[in-house]
């Protein structure tokens, strides 16, 4: 297995679910720590996530059973370690933590992995179509306000010097308008080449 990608997501799973609250009063009191160990790991938390469950807990005077939970997460975890999951979790654009066993990782990596790549061509799927309705948004308003402008300039009652401001206006809105235009013509392009290469990946991790 790639060192180097080991290493890149268990700094990731670091970095994750700090500090917050994970438990309220009642939940403490009546904690089976295997039973919450376990939907942690089955759920891709790391076993750090104790240290949210203590912090919430001992605001009520009640410490986690680590054993119970430890031994519950590594149930958990084999739950969450198939390849399927991986690949649904990488779709999903989960980020993983480092939490499974060698034994389980590859797999579910390899899966992962293919699952990232649809995820990648998704979200740029929708940035695109973002930027695209953005740009519409643009070039609707500009029209609307060349249209006016236009108005303006051919009205009886506009001033020479008023004529010349609002004609150079025009050409300034007409030259974003132009642009914006363009540059939706090449979102069109994109978009249909995204959406070709989600299909041509769909189909070749189908067996997920």
């Amino acid at each position: 297995m790639n060192m180097l990608r080991t290493w890149g997501v268990i700094l990731i799973g670091a970095l994750v679910l700090s500090g917050c609250a994970t438990l309220n009063k009642e939940e403490c009191l009546t904690a089976d720590w295997y039973q919450i160990g376990y939907e942690d790991g089955a759920r891709g938390y790391s076993d750090t996530r104790i240290a949210s469950h203590r912090e919430a807990c001992a605001k009520h005077g009640i410490s986690p059973d680590f054993r119970s939970y430890q031994d519950g997460h590594s149930e958990g975890v084999i739950r969450f370690c198939t390849p399927r999951n991986g690949f649904d979790q990488g779709t999903r654009g989960y980020q993983y933590t480092g939490i499974c066993p060698p034994s389980l990782e590859g797999e579910f990596l390899d899966a992962y992995d293919a699952g990232r790549e649809i995820y990648a061509v998704q979200s740029s799927i929708r940035e695109l179509r973002s930027e695209q309705n953005r740009n519409e948004s643009q070039i609707s308003r500009l029209q609307d306000d060349i249209a006016a402008a236009e108005q303006a300039l051919f009205s009886a009652e506009t001033s020479e010097e008023d004529k010349r401001n609002i004609y150079d206006r025009i050409g300034r809105m007409q030259e974003e308008l132009g642009s914006l235009e363009q540059r939706n013509k090449q979102l069109v392009v994109d978009i249909a080449q995204a959406e070709a290469k989600l299909r041509v990946l769909e189909e070749k991790y189908a067996y997920y």
